[in-house]
């Protein structure tokens, strides 16, 4: 008898991370090398505004990568 195969399930939480960093691509080279994520397993790196009002905050880049 051979038993069962799932299919990996695309809506799994640790398929997909992410991480934010300063708006700089010295900033974002630097957090790619510390958590040692390849090129290859970037998803997208999304800009994010900054805010001026009530909490200042600078601008930050949001970056979705694959984990696996």
């Amino acid at each position: 008898m051979t038993a069962l195969q799932r299919a990996p399930r695309s809506n799994s939480a640790d398929i997909v991370g992410e991480f934010f960093t300063e708006a700089r691509v010295e900033a974002l080279n630097t957090e790619l090398l510390r958590r040692e994520i390849s090129a290859e397993q970037v998803i997208a790196i999304l800009p994010v505004a900054g805010q001026i009002m009530v909490s200042p905050t600078p601008p930050q880049f949001r970056v979705l990568y694959r984990t696996n």
